[in-house]
């Protein structure tokens, strides 16, 4: 499989940083002629800021593939119940379900090109036959193959957030003391088990309890996260709401006088959160933790950072992907210049640059802003 064209094609034939296109106010919705991106909350941010242009580095930044727009999709919409409701990508296209997550967003992108093995256009019931272009994936498909691309869009990391119910009083600040660094070991008995016997016992006495809740399970985030702290069945005290949390919002922690909630996220979009890089930031009240003693962020908002050995860690860090049929940036009849073009990893004005450049005019300059770094994985193919 020749992949040449992602490094090889040059800033020549690079994304324009250009006003073509998609417009599309702060929280609604666009319809494109161009390409269309769907998936990860974890993304969604800088990828939209990239799509409908920015100027949070200084100069204005906005891609387009081989002169055609990217019209961004969110994984959640303000003002719908649930946040999810439906979409139309492309003009006269079908109205399809929101692919809410990393999982929701790859299955789209493999029904749009009609999956291996000759497989039916649909997901969700619905015909979806050219109307998904890439994805935004905050986690890799469990299934081999080659039917789709992950090129690395940047370096993540996996971290938790908590808010404590009443945070006045001795009792709050001995119970914030101990829910503000958890161990690896802590969070694995928390989720296993509901409340963690070493974080229990750390609390006792100030009548606190602590309260675990977990995301929608289309998120690569929370898939990611059960990995990473080896737990395959949660405990009965995890608390999904019914499949129904969001990631990435700290508005979902409403935690009760006596009580601790933790919620597992993305550490680099609550940067991008509160650098106001992001269009709103839903951390106010709301604190990281750190984990083993490691915080995940340096600096102050709204000048936050990642922390590299953080980022960089086995334990909690992560490459983050934007996912592109394989066929689409391969030598062949279903090339495409302008997917090819948005993935190019050698052009400065693309999705997924990291290159040497320090003007803030490249794309690396905007996501950096958003909290994301240097990607530590590579390309990998996968057939979901």
């Amino acid at each position: 499989m020749k992949l040449k064209r992602i490094v090889a094609l040059g800033a020549a034939l690079g994304v324009a940083v250009a006003g073509v296109g998609v417009a599309s106010a702060a929280n609604a919705d666009p319809v494109t002629d161009g390409y269309s991106i769907v998936g990860s909350d974890t993304l969604q941010d800088a990828v939209g800021a990239l799509a409908n242009g920015t100027n949070i580095t200084g100069p204005s930044v906005r891609l387009s593939g081989d002169g055609k727009a990217l019209g961004s999709w969110d994984a959640f919409t303000l003002g719908v119940a649930g946040g999810v409701g439906n979409i139309q990508t492309k003009p006269y296209g079908p109205v399809m379900k929101r692919p809410n997550g990393s999982g929701a967003g790859r299955n789209a992108l493999a029904a749009s090109v009609g999956g291996t093995s000759g497989q039916a256009f649909t997901w969700e019931s619905v015909n979806v036959k050219d109307q998904v272009d890439l994805a935004r994936s905050s986690s890799l498909g469990s299934t081999a193959g080659s039917l789709l691309t992950y090129v690395p869009f940047g370096q993540d990391a996996i971290g938790y957030a908590f808010k404590i119910g009443d945070a006045s009083g001795a009792d709050a600040a001995a119970a914030k003391a101990v829910v503000e660094d958890l161990t690896k070991a802590q969070l694995t008995s928390i989720y296993s088990a509901g409340t963690s016997s070493a974080a229990s016992a750390a609390v006792s006495g100030t009548g606190y309890t602590i309260k675990p809740l977990g995301l929608q399970s289309s998120s690569g985030t929370w898939t990611t996260f059960l990995n990473k702290i080896g737990v395959t069945s949660l405990g009965n005290a995890v608390d999904t709401r019914s499949n129904n949390i969001p990631e990435n919002d700290g508005r979902v922690l409403t935690p009760a006088v006596n009580e601790i909630q933790i919620v597992p996220l993305s550490v680099a979009n609550y940067i991008g959160q509160l650098n106001n890089a992001a269009r709103i930031n839903t951390f106010s009240g709301v604190s990281l933790g750190a984990i083993g003693g490691v915080q995940a962020t340096t600096g102050t908002a709204p000048n936050l950072a990642p922390s590299t050995s953080y980022y960089t860690s086995a334990d909690w860090g992560r490459t983050v992907y934007i996912v592109v049929p394989t066929a689409k940036i391969t030598d062949g009849p279903s090339f495409d210049q302008g997917i090819a073009s948005l993935v190019d990893t050698t052009s400065p004005s693309s999705l997924t640059y990291w290159g040497s450049s320090a003007s803030p005019a490249t794309t690396k300059a905007v996501k950096a802003k958003f909290g994301f770094s240097a990607p530590t994985g590579t390309v990998v193919t996968r057939n979901n």
